[in-house]
C-alpha cells in the first residue's frame, strides 16, 4: 500500500473523523460513497483513497453530470465499431479504462436511468459488455462515487436506483462545510500561498476567519490565487486578501449593494449560521434523546426550525426514534462496522 503521506489539509474533527474513514476503508474493496457540497474536496479524497487502496491500475475520472444523455452508454460502457452511425472504430469505455483501478463517479446521482441499470448490473457480475459487443468482459475495479447533499431527495423521488445506491455505498463519509472547520482555514489558505511561492501576513488571519466561504474550501483556493495576482511581492496582506475575496463574490444591484456593504460591515463569526450536523451526529442525538425535538435542538445549541431542516436533509425521521428506536432507512455507515469513536455499529 502507498505511504505517501495525506494531501489533506486539516486538524479539526470533522476533516479528521473523514480522514480516518479513508485510512481504514481505502485498502479494502468496498465501494465509497463520498457525501458534501460543492468545493469541499470530493475529487481530493478520492484521489487519495485510489493511492491508499493499492490497485495497479488507474485512476479513472468521470463527471456524470457532463456525460452527454446520448452517448452515456457509450462513454462509460465502451462500443465496437459499427455499432453506430458513426462508430469507426473500437473504444473501451470508462469501466474498461478502469480496470486493476479506481473508477471515480463524480456527480453520480446525475447519472441517466438506463445508464444506472447498466452500471448495476456490471457491478453485480463484474463484466462489461460494450455497446455492438457480443461478448462480456471480465473487469476489476473499485467503485467510488461522489454526491451532493440532496441524496435522500433523489432517492425518494426515483431519480436514482434504491439498489444501485446500495451496491456504490459500502461506506458513506460526510465531507464538512469549511464553515464547520473554521480553524482549518488559515492552514488550508498557509498552503495555497506557499504553493505559488508566496506568504501570508498575520494580519490576513483575521479576514479570512471573517468570510463565510459558502463555495467552501475551493473558494478559499481561487481567493489565494486571486490575492497572489494583486501583489507585486511575496507577501499576501490583509487588504489583496480582502480585495480578493470580494473579487469573487456575485455583484449585487445597484439597489441592494448598500444594503449588502452593511451587513458585511456587521458580519463576524458569533453571526454565522450554526454548523450542519453530520448524519451521524444527528442519529446518534436522535438516539440519546429518544427523538425529542426539543432537546435535541437544546444540546446543538439552535432553533427547532433549524434541527428539523437539518434532519430533513438527512433523511432522518424522528418518528422511528419515538416509537423503536430504530435507525432510518438512508445509513451513512451500512456496513455494520464500529464507529471509531463509540465503538457503535450501524
Amino acid at each position: 500500500m502507498n505511504a505517501a503521506p495525506s494531501p489533506i489539509i486539516g486538524a479539526s474533527a470533522a476533516i479528521k473523523g473523514a480522514i480516518a474513514l479513508v485510512e481504514r476503508f481505502a485498502p479494502t474493496s468496498l465501494p465509497v460513497l463520498l457525501v458534501g457540497a460543492t468545493g469541499t474536496g470530493k475529487e481530493l479524497f478520492a484521489r487519495h483513497i485510489h493511492y491508499r487502496s493499492g490497485r495497479r491500475g488507474d485512476l479513472i475520472d468521470v463527471n456524470c453530470g457532463a456525460l452527454p444523455q446520448e452517448i452515456a452508454e457509450s462513454l462509460l460502457f465502451g462500443h465496437r465499431r459499427g455499432a453506430f452511425t458513426g462508430a469507426v472504430e473500437s473504444v473501451a469505455g470508462h469501466l474498461e479504462r478502469a480496470d486493476n483501478g479506481t473508477l471515480f463517479l463524480d456527480e453520480v446521482m446525475h447519472l441517466t436511468l438506463p445508464a444506472q441499470v447498466k452500471l448495476l448490473r456490471a457491478l453485480e457480475t463484474g463484466e462489461v459488455q460494450p455497446l455492438g459487443a457480443g461478448n462480456k468482459r471480465r473487469v476489476d475495479f473499485r467503485i467510488v462515487s461522489a454526491a451532493q447533499e440532496d441524496t435522500p431527495e433523489r432517492l425518494d423521488r426515483g431519480l436514482f436506483r434504491h439498489d444501485l445506491f446500495q451496491r456504490i455505498a459500502g461506506i458513506v463519509i460526510d465531507l464538512p462545510l469549511l464553515a464547520d472547520r473554521p480553524e482549518d482555514i488559515v492552514p488550508l489558505a498557509e498552503s495555497f500561498a506557499v504553493a505559488q511561492g508566496q506568504v501570508l501576513e498575520a494580519d490576513s488571519g483575521k479576514v479570512l476567519e471573517a468570510h463565510a466561504w459558502p463555495g467552501n474550501v475551493r473558494e478559499l483556493r481561487l481567493a489565494i490565487e486571486r490575492a497572489g495576482w494583486l501583489v507585486a511581492n511575496g507577501t499576501l496582506p490583509a487588504g489583496a486578501v480582502r480585495d480578493a475575496i470580494a473579487l469573487g463574490l456575485p455583484r449585487c444591484q445597484s439597489g441592494d449593494r448598500r444594503s449588502a456593504e452593511r451587513r458585511g460591515k456587521g458580519a463576524d463569526r458569533r453571526r454565522r449560521p450554526k454548523p450542519r450536523r453530520s448524519w451521524s451526529e444527528l442519529t446518534r442525538a436522535c438516539q440519546e434523546h429518544g427523538g425529542d425535538a426539543g432537546r435535541m435542538a437544546d444540546s446543538f445549541g439552535i432553533r427547532r426550525s433549524a434541527l428539523y431542516d437539518q434532519l430533513k436533509a438527512a433523511g432522518i425521521s424522528l418518528r422511528s426514534f419515538r416509537n423503536s428506536g430504530a435507525r432510518p432507512e438512508f445509513r451513512r455507515n451500512p456496513t455494520g462496522i464500529p464507529d471509531i469513536e463509540t465503538g457503535a455499529t450501524s
